[in-house]
C-alpha cells in the first residue's frame, strides 16, 4: 500500500544531492511502479517539523534530476511512503517516493505546501 503524506507543516532541506539508484549489478534502475520506465534517482533530505528533524531518502523517476546543493530548501510533490519488509527479517522499512523534488531559490525558505 502506498500512503500519500500530508507535507503541510514540514520543510525539507537537501542533505546530499541526487544519485542514480542502481540494482545489485550496477545497472540504473527504472520506474516500473509508475509505468514510465524513467530512470530512478534518490536524494537525501532532512525533514523538519515542530517535533524535530528526520533524514529520509526520497526516490524520483526522472530523466533529468534537478541540481540541488546541501542545505538548499526544496518542495516535494506527492510524497508517498511505501512500507516493505526486508528479506529474511521481520524488519519493516519505509521507502519514500515523490512525483517531483522542486528546488527553491538558494537563500529562500520553501513555502508550506498546500496539503499534498
Amino acid at each position: 500500500m502506498d500512503l500519500v503524506i500530508d507535507t503541510s507543516g514540514i520543510t525539507f532541506q537537501v542533505g546530499r544531492g541526487f544519485e542514480a539508484r542502481l540494482d545489485r549489478d550496477g545497472v540504473h534502475r527504472r520506474d516500473k511502479q509508475g509505468g514510465t520506465s524513467l530512470p530512478l534517482y534518490a536524494v537525501q533530505l532532512i525533514a523538519f517539523d515542530e517535533g524535530g528533524a528526520e533524514t529520509i531518502l526520497v526516490t524520483v523517476a526522472t530523466d533529468n534530476p534537478p541540481k540541488v546543493s546541501q542545505g538548499q530548501s526544496v518542495r516535494l510533490e506527492r510524497l508517498q511512503a511505501m512500507p516493505w519488509v526486508q528479506n529474511g527479517t521481520n524488519a519493516v522499512k519505509v521507502a519514500y517516493r515523490a512525483a517531483a523534488v522542486v528546488p527553491m531559490p538558494v537563500g529562500k525558505p520553501a513555502p508550506a505546501p498546500s496539503g499534498s
